[in-house]
């Protein structure tokens, strides 16, 4: 019988070029069974929900960060936000005639509802002028002639891996062939370290800000927190746990007391250790100039909390240690303007969810 080195021999291979081999075709049939049992699983799953009827579609679950929504009431398949290549792996599907929205969420609905990195889905549609062409989320109604689906590559749970982005791609294709469409596929390797780029960049820029007061005397209790934070503006969450301040409707920093709950705790024992003002720096634009509006609030709450302003170290908040934390937030603001996704914007949003 043929040993392996001669078996490698006779088909021009060394002995570590053939186990290479064979270990990478060994790694690759392990990738496709998961996908497929993963699929199986899903199609499992779907056929348990609700069935649909020619005029709905099952609304997905919402997560922290934006996920693709099949709206009932509307009939239609809504993603908010929209695809942006510069956090999203795109891929585009060129069909030979018009197809309809309601085929193409057909098709969709068999996809999974929740993941970890959110897909959409998007169709190329001409205005009644005909001059002016524009994407829009795949509507029952809608004819469509090309289509692109996208994943987001990276959040802050981290860059997406080669199990996940596998099982993209593969729906992807299997929705070229369902509608015979052209589909181009970027390499999957290219894709990967895209991804590992943005994560890095996001992890750089992923700063929480936080101003911190604390006692000059005696413990405060949560009636006196709870007190000057409305005096000052605040709004408490729904959960109790934090208040929010709000500047032109959107929520630029938070109010936290120790982990206390301001609608389940004792407002009137006093074991407040410090109260602090958390800003979350990506998703904030930089023209809000919210760390100066922050560290002002800061310092009405202090005045009428009777505390004082300290760093992360407990010692006193000086204007030197403002000067050197502003400095560094117009750096971040600087980074992710030249990458092209600004601090506020809906693409850092998502990135940094």
């Amino acid at each position: 019988m043929m040993g392996f080195s001669e078996f490698a021999a006779s088909i021009g291979l060394s002995e570590l070029q053939l186990s290479l081999g064979l270990i990478g075709f060994g790694l690759l049939v392990i990738v496709m069974i998961y996908n497929a049992l993963r699929l199986r699983k899903s199609e499992l799953e779907d056929a348990d929900n609700t069935s649909l009827s020619n005029d709905q579609s099952p609304a997905i679950n919402e997560r922290s960060e934006p996920v693709l929504d099949l709206t009932e009431s509307k009939g239609e398949l809504n993603s908010n936000p929209r695809i942006d290549s510069l956090i999203d792996c795109v891929i585009a599907l060129r069909l030979p005639e018009a197809i309809s929205g309601q085929e193409i969420i057909s098709h969709l609905s068999q996809w999974p509802k929740n993941t970890l990195h959110p897909w959409m889905c998007e169709g190329l549609v001409t205005q009644t002028s005909g001059s002016e062409i524009v994407w829009e989320p795949i509507k029952v109604d809608g004819h469509y002639l090309e289509i692109q689906t996208a994943i987001q590559l990276a959040n802050r749970q981290g860059a997406i891996g080669v199990v996940d982005l596998s099982d993209f791609t593969s729906r992807s294709q299997a929705l070229a062939n369902a509608l015979d469409a052209e589909i181009d596929l970027p390499p999957v390797n290219e894709i990967l370290q895209e991804a590992q780029q943005l994560d890095q960049f996001a992890a750089q820029c992923d700063i929480q800000l936080g101003v911190t007061i604390i006692p000059k005397n005696n413990l405060w209790n949560l009636a006196e927190i709870k007190s000057a934070a409305n005096n000052a503006g605040f709004q408490l969450s729904r959960d109790g746990r934090q208040y929010h301040r709000l500047i032109n409707n959107l929520i630029t920093y938070n109010l936290v007391a120790n982990e206390s709950n301001f609608l389940r705790d004792d407002l009137s024992k006093a074991d407040v250790k410090s109260v602090t003002l958390l800003l979350d720096l990506p998703k904030v634009s930089q023209s809000m100039n919210a760390f100066r509006t922050m560290l002002n609030d800061a310092q009405l709450l202090a005045d009428a909390i009777n505390g004082n302003l300290v760093d992360d170290f407990g010692r006193p908040l000086i204007n030197e240690a403002v000067n050197a934390i502003e400095a560094q937030v117009n750096s971040i603001y600087q980074s992710m303007a030249q990458h092209g996704i600004s601090a506020g914007s809906t693409a850092a949003h998502r990135l940094f969810s």
